[in-house]
């Protein structure tokens, strides 16, 4: 069985994988090394808004001898220039959601070719349509908040057909929907720290049920890393 990387854009997505997303993968058999890496930029912090920087953390996995399966935990919102993402104009194209995040994805796919034309084992994935999404999948998530932050997000909730629907508008987006939404009731949203307590209280199954495109990725993760020798 390879190890198992997970390119994450900062702090929010590594405490993700390592509290939520890594016990969950250890209890469907994955008995190997699991680690996210944050996206380091050139001159310091972490984050995804240069290809060049994804590129530059990614490339040494890439020459890892055991060829660990590489995947990505990136947030389709804030993705809006080729400089992130080449073949973005072409991707924006697409009316259809859904298509448009494959397309990014293959875009992916294409930059750690130019790396390493011949790797086997790298699943690009982006979220629809960021992390934040996946705290929508139950206001009971919330339980710790006022009555009225809970209330709230459930109007948001009842508001989509899917989670993964809400969306990605400036005014929009999941984060700005929950940064507005303490701000009415008197609290400041803290992405990682509330983030996180969100999350786990929700659960991941939940998030799985709620998730279909995020529960695609964690299926598909789970089948490569216990299927490669």
């Amino acid at each position: 069985m390879k190890d198992l990387y997970i390119i994450v854009e900062g702090e929010t997505e590594e405490e993700f994988v390592h509290k939520i997303l890594m016990p969950y993968l250890y209890e469907q058999g994955l008995h190997t090394h699991i680690q996210a890496l944050m996206i380091t930029m050139k001159g310091g912090g972490h984050g995804f808004n240069n290809i060049e920087h994804f590129k530059a953390t990614i490339e040494p996995l890439l020459h890892y001898q055991n060829e660990p399966v590489i995947t990505t935990l990136i947030d389709h919102y804030g993705i809006n220039s080729e400089k992130k993402l080449p073949n973005y104009e072409v991707c924006r194209q697409e009316q259809n959601i859904k298509d448009r995040i494959v397309c990014m994805e293959n875009s992916l796919d294409e930059a750690v070719k130019s790396i390493a034309p011949h790797y086997r084992y790298f699943v690009p994935n982006i979220i629809q349509h960021e992390m934040e999404t996946l705290w929508f999948a139950d206001a009971e998530g919330f339980d710790l908040e006022k009555e009225g932050i809970k209330k709230a997000v459930a109007e948001v909730c009842n508001a989509f057909p899917e989670i993964e629907d809400i969306n990605h508008t400036p005014e929009g987006a999941p984060s700005k929907r929950l940064i507005k939404i303490y701000e009415e009731n008197g609290q400041r949203y803290k992405k990682v720290d509330d983030g996180i307590v969100i999350a786990e209280l929700i659960g991941i199954e939940t998030m799985l049920e709620k998730a279909p495109r995020f529960k695609a990725w964690v299926e598909k993760i789970i089948q490569i890393t216990k299927n490669s020798i």
